[in-house]
Formats: structure tokens, C-alpha cells, sequence
């Protein structure tokens, strides 16, 4: 997979993951986030603070895929 291939991989399973926590206050679903940040980054060999910014960097396809 390159680069591209990889932050779509997962930016579509953190967008599955995103409706788990939508409703929760920021502050209770950071934590969620974090955990499942943290498990995409080990599946795709990287790290969480990456999985985060390819999340926040590339939200907008999401939003335009609805």
C-alpha cells in the first residue's frame, strides 16, 4: 500500500468508529479516541499522533461522502 492507500485505510475505519461516539461530551470520548487512534496506528505501523492528523487533515472527504 502507499502512502495515500494507507491514510484512506484509516480515515475509513475511523470514520466506522466515529458513530460510537458522537454523542458523548468531548471530554469522555478524547479517551475513546485516543484507544482506537492507538490501535489503527499499530495495525498500519505508525503512531497515534499521526493517525490523528491524517484524521483531522482529510476530514472534510468525509463530510463530503454524506
Amino acid at each position: 500500500m502507499n502512502k495515500y492507500e494507507i491514510e484512506t485505510a484509516i480515515l475509513t475505519e475511523f470514520a466506522q468508529f466515529m458513530p460510537t461516539i458522537e454523542h458523548l461530551p468531548f471530554d469522555k470520548a478524547l479517551p475513546k479516541m485516543r484507544k482506537e487512534a492507538w490501535r489503527l496506528a499499530d495495525k498500519y505501523d505508525t503512531d497515534g499522533a499521526n493517525v490523528f492528523n491524517i484524521f483531522f487533515k482529510r476530514y472534510g472527504e468525509l463530510k463530503n461522502d454524506k
